[in-house]
């Protein structure tokens, strides 16, 4: 009876283990080396702010306006998911202001109706970012963001001016 109640206990901590990896997407894993495919900056593998040794960061080198990130992605199923979370590292000694996350859905346009820009501010130092984007309507105001199936995503320079950061962690979650 011991032996059952022990693989019945085992069981349930087994899946509920895996309930709670299933929740969370690793949409760009820069410890593994993944970069974005789709950029108008340099961006690169850093070994500079990374969490623990042997770990790395993804420096972003904006040298005016413009985005990184990914166009068809791979990891583009994002149903079930409702947030957008991300730690970033800003080097400057003053936050940085004019710096966005792009959401396009499922549609192959880049119009108002399928997508959302979310403006954030980088404070200086090590930072975490969390966008809901379930129940979020698109640019246009009136159409639902549909993410089941992710156009593009991307990290944006709203700014005509030079802009370093660095991103240590990128997933979605419910």
């Amino acid at each position: 009876m011991k032996k059952l109640l022990f693989v019945a206990l085992a069981a349930m901590f087994v899946l509920a283990a895996q309930s709670v990896d299933a929740k969370k997407l690793n949409v760009l894993n820069i410890n593994k080396g993944e970069l974005p495919d789709d950029s108008t900056c340099p961006v690169s593998l850093s070994e500079e702010n990374a969490e623990k040794e042997g770990e790395f960061t993804m420096k972003v080198e904006f040298d005016k306006a413009g985005w990184c990130g990914f166009f068809k992605p791979k990891k583009g199923s994002w149903k079930g998911y409702t947030k957008f979370k991300f730690t970033a590292f800003n080097p400057s000694d003053k936050a940085i202001k004019e710096v966005g996350v792009c959401l396009k859905g499922a549609k192959m346009t880049n119009t108002p109706e399928n997508r959302k820009d979310f403006k954030v501010e980088l404070p200086v130092g090590k930072s975490e970012h969390t966008l809901v984007f379930d129940g979020v309507m698109c640019n246009d105001g009136k159409t639902p963001l549909d993410m089941s199936q992710v156009y593009i995503w991307n990290f944006d320079n709203y700014a005509e001016q030079a802009v370093t950061f660095f991103v240590v962690k990128v997933s979605v979650e419910d």
